[in-house]
């Protein structure tokens, strides 16, 4: 292999400077060294800009870019259109990379030259700093699904649902992109949603892509959990529409892929349950202990009574992609009486 293939890695940040230097690190250290490096600072108002910028003085391929503050899609297209490599790859400040992941990336797409081959992919570590409780969960190819740890594989364009089930696809940042394609095409991220951005992104790239989804089955990014940030918690008015949108859109592409199998698509349908709920939890938080609350129960219930939900609901238990409890719980079409059991579990997991 050869390296005569320029990577560019995109990296956000805002007020990262607590976590951002170890990510920077793990970067440099890279064992494929034709990369470039850069760094948007979204208007940070800690001393990150200081930290990158000692780290720029100090190794060429590090670029800092500092604009005002418009969130991480603005900050990622801002490096989308700054990119001069061949490829691009997208991470988070408080990540790390393995030190081989850009060279599993281009040996990959060495590998397959002979193929179409739409992006390239890789499995992640998740590690939870916001609750020591929580063990490190490594997400790959199932070796009881005859998956070899280590091995490479094609993956036909239906395994987009698979790699969603593994959690594997919603993310951009354990992917090697083309970045002529996602250039020529207008590919950006959009910066008027707050949930389902990164997902919504690889939707838009695979209609202008065509070819495999190659599949690294190693863990080599580790995602990490520093504080009590999940999207359940957070609440944007839009959120719930949004994800609606997203998922059905995708459950539709996922369903004109060739070889596309009946559960393929009750896959994405409990995922988009999942996340369903994960909005109204989102909603239910927010109006708590407002006078009168009566009113966003009446629409929690609304969504989980309506004929989507319910369909799919049934569906879904009877492709056993859900637990007995949870559907007896969602059935009953009472919002709190899920929200009272999901917190009761929650509780107990720690």
């Amino acid at each position: 292999m050869d390296e005569n293939k320029l990577v560019s890695i995109v990296m956000p940040t805002y007020n990262g400077s607590k976590y951002i230097a170890d990510s920077i690190k793990s970067l440099i250290k890279q064992t494929y060294k034709n990369i470039e490096i850069i760094i948007i600072d979204d208007g940070s108002t800690d001393s990150v800009v200081k930290i990158c910028s000692e780290y720029a003085s100090k190794d060429e391929r590090i670029r800092v870019i500092s604009t005002s503050n418009r969130g991480v899609s603005s900050a990622r297209n801002t490096g989308i259109t700054e990119a001069k490599g061949d490829y691009i790859v997208f991470m988070d400040d408080d990540d790390c990379p393995f030190e081989n992941l850009i060279q599993k990336y281009m040996e990959a797409y060495d590998q397959w030259s002979d193929k179409k081959v739409s992006f390239v992919t890789c499995g992640m570590i998740f590690r939870n700093y916001y609750n020591k409780r929580v063990n490190d969960k490594e997400y790959i190819l199932e070796s009881g699904r005859g998956y070899v740890r280590g091995e490479n594989y094609l993956l036909t364009r239906n395994y987009a649902a698979t790699l969603a089930w593994l959690k594997l696809f919603n993310f951009v940042t354990n992917k090697c992109y083309d970045l002529e394609i996602i250039k020529k095409s207008g590919i950006i991220f959009d910066e008027k949603i707050s949930v389902g951005e990164d997902l919504k992104f690889n939707i838009d790239y695979l209609e202008q892509s065509e070819g495999y989804l190659g599949m690294i089955n190693l863990p080599l990014y580790y995602y990490i959990k520093r504080k009590d940030d999940g999207l359940s918690v957070k609440y944007h008015s839009d959120d719930l529409t949004n994800t609606k949108q997203i998922y059905r859109r995708f459950i539709a592409w996922e369903q004109d892929q060739k070889e596309v199998t009946a559960d393929n698509i009750v896959v994405l349908k409990s995922l988009f349950i999942y996340d369903w709920t994960n909005r109204l939890t989102a909603i239910y938080k927010m109006h708590k202990g407002e006078s009168p609350f009566s009113c966003a129960k009446r629409d929690l219930n609304k969504e989980l009574r309506s004929k989507e939900f319910r369909e799919m609901l049934l569906e879904v238990r009877k492709a056993k992609k859900i637990s007995t409890f949870r559907y007896l719980c969602l059935r009953t079409g009472n919002y709190e009486i899920f929200y009272f059991f999901r917190y009761f579990y929650q509780a107990l997991k720690g």
